[in-house]
């Protein structure tokens, strides 16, 4: 999934560039809602509640305000909340469909009251694109259908990287995999301490997705300027992290390193993290306990 804040109109213009050589539909609803039908498609009609996977793009002026280019579970179809609203437009759309609404901001602000930026003139312009509606239960089907799939293609994938790697290990009760690379002389992370910790993030496939270690970062063509590449210090085991690294963390004791593989159950689940770590990913954490509280 891949946000964009601030482009310039030429990427909705691209969006849609060949949509309009289909034809265009526009018109008014009776409540004001103004709306142009880019793409007739025929799958079926969207109703109350249904969830929405698609592409979405928000525009004011000559600014993309956010923009979601990849498809994904984009919106739920409510009640409205102000006549001539987005909940409107979005019950005239079907599977296939690709179109734009222009929501008036004076409308809106009248409703929901203010918080859009200056800039934000005459209409909120939302380019939609409906790859497939879901209604609840269905979409809880897929997902756990899809849930599955991944937990069997994860298996397998942990496998071949204890087997690529050399590691005769079981899983721990929790479901990691817990590998001490250096046994600390401190005591033991308590649940609830402030623990600071150095970690890098990869991918199964050794991609690194995020790091503190400054030098880690360099060599990787992941260093951000104006960040501290300092230990990052957390309360331990109370939710504050994902679930597997608060597991790790527990494990270990002041001066310890360990790698750490942790199934996507127990990271990101289903979700999709920016670009760098897809939905469903297992993750391997190098991590060290420099200091506890």
């Amino acid at each position: 999934m891949k946000r964009k804040f601030l482009i310039s109109m030429a990427l909705l213009s691209a969006m849609f560039i060949t949509l309009n050589a289909c034809g265009s539909k526009t018109g008014k609803t009776k409540n004001g809602l103004k709306y142009e039908i880019l793409v007739k498609g025929e799958g079926r009609a969207a109703q109350m509640g249904d969830i929405i996977e698609g592409t979405l793009s928000l525009s004011s002026q000559d600014s993309v305000l956010f923009a979601l280019d990849q498809p994904d579970k984009i919106l739920q179809i409510m009640e409205s909340i102000f006549p001539g609203d987005l909940n409107e437009g979005l019950l005239m759309l079907h599977e296939g469909d690709s179109a734009l609404f222009y929501i008036p901001v004076d409308s809106m602000t009248k409703y929901i009251g203010g918080g859009l930026p200056d800039f934000v003139k005459e209409h909120l312009v939302y380019a939609i694109r409906v790859d497939k509606l879901y209604t609840q239960e269905e979409l809880q089907q897929a997902e756990i259908a899809a849930a599955a799939a991944a937990q069997e293609e994860e298996a397998a994938a942990i496998a071949r990287y204890l087997e690529e790697n050399q590691l005769d290990i079981e899983p721990e009760e929790s479901g990691i995999y817990f590998i001490q690379t250096k046994k600390g002389s401190g005591s033991k992370v308590q649940q609830g301490q402030t623990v600071s910790v150095n970690y890098t993030g990869k991918l199964l496939n050794g991609k690194l997705f995020d790091t503190n270690i400054e030098e880690i970062a360099k060599a990787n063509d992941q260093y951000m300027p104006g960040r501290d590449y300092e230990p990052m210090s957390f309360p331990a085991g109370v939710g504050q992290m994902i679930p597997g690294f608060d597991q790790a963390v527990l494990m270990m004791n002041k001066g310890s390193k360990a790698t750490v593989i942790i199934p996507f159950a127990l990271g990101y689940g289903n979700r999709a993290i920016g670009s760098d770590i897809p939905a469903y990913s297992t993750l391997v954490f190098e991590i060290e306990v420099t200091d506890i509280q």
